[in-house]
């Protein structure tokens, strides 16, 4: 594979891609190839009516083997406060990053539900399997973060969004197929920005460091699914559809910072959401056909 030339970085520094950067067809070809044996080697063989995949339950059964729990108080009523939207009591700042969480849990879950609900009304085998393999993924994800919650001290009840979520996703997912991928990048954008965030945030769990250990392998499982469905959207857009999607980022930030106020009491307001996606995004080690951009490399 050519390879971009890159200017010479720090061997510890993780090497960035921009995910706006418009991918000439060849090498959107070459991710999309790379991307679907990655799929079926991480994730397994798919069960849809079940909505499961083989070696992602095997993680499962091996997470409920070994359970770990906080021990000590936590403030119950703050976390359903917040999440229910009847007030917002001061909370420290773990039960502020559980918060977050629980919302982002929320709006996720709705989405991949439906899209799911597509899928099997189309059949299996009219499918695209990479993309159903990737709303298989973002199901486990809210499994993911149920059990954080969980670790962490407080139970976290699916709940629905509120309208104006429900109506963006709906309207997303029947928009025409060349169209519908605009808004779903700039989600699954910032998603990832949110995810980096949480990780760098594992440490407020380091009094209690075997709850900190989990917490950070849950969130790296999703972080690493997330940065992945970036760059699969990437591959599957042309360049108007890649420039309008940045264009959109500022709305889709927009909406998420309003229903996720808790995000800038941990340090991401929008500005801050936007000068992480204009970093870019690290690289997954294990993802070494996605090539930085070379201004990001390090």
């Amino acid at each position: 594979m050519t390879k971009h030339p890159v200017p010479a970085r720090d061997p510890a520094s993780p090497r960035r891609f921009d995910p706006f950067r418009v991918l000439p067809a060849a090498e959107r070809r070459r991710h999309l190839a790379a991307y679907r044996s990655w799929l079926e080697a991480r994730n397994g063989e798919i069960d849809l009516p079940q909505r499961r995949l083989s070696r992602r339950e095997r993680y499962f059964a091996g997470i409920e083997r070994q359970p770990v729990a906080w021990r000590g108080a936590v403030d119950r009523e703050g976390f359903r406060q917040w999440l229910a939207g009847a007030g917002r009591p001061a909370l420290d700042p773990r039960m502020l990053f559980l918060v977050v969480v629980g919302k982002v849990n929320e709006s996720e879950r709705y989405g991949i539900d439906l899209e799911l609900e597509r899928f099997e009304k189309r059949g299996e085998h009219l499918a695209d399997l990479s993309q159903l393999y990737v709303f298989l993924e973002e199901g486990y994800h809210s499994r993911l973060l149920i059990e954080l919650c969980r670790t962490c001290g407080v139970d976290l009840e699916l709940r629905t969004p509120p309208w104006s979520t429900r109506w963006l996703i709906s309207l997303i997912r029947y928009l025409p197929e060349r169209v519908r991928w605009i808004p779903v990048l700039c989600g699954e954008v910032v998603g990832c920005a949110v995810f980096r965030l949480l990780m760098d945030h594992c440490h407020l769990f380091a009094g209690q460091p075997e709850v900190e250990a989990r917490v950070r392998a849950l969130l790296g499982e999703i972080w690493l699914d997330e940065a992945l469905h970036v760059a699969f959207v990437r591959a599957r857009l042309g360049p108007l559809a890649i420039r309008l999607s940045r264009l959109m980022l500022p709305l889709v930030a927009l909406s998420l910072t309003k229903h996720v106020p808790a995000l800038a009491e941990l340090g991401l307001p929008r500005a801050a959401l936007l000068a992480r996606v204009r970093a870019g995004f690290e690289v997954p080690p294990q993802a070494e056909w996605i090539e930085p951009a070379p201004a990001l490399a390090g």
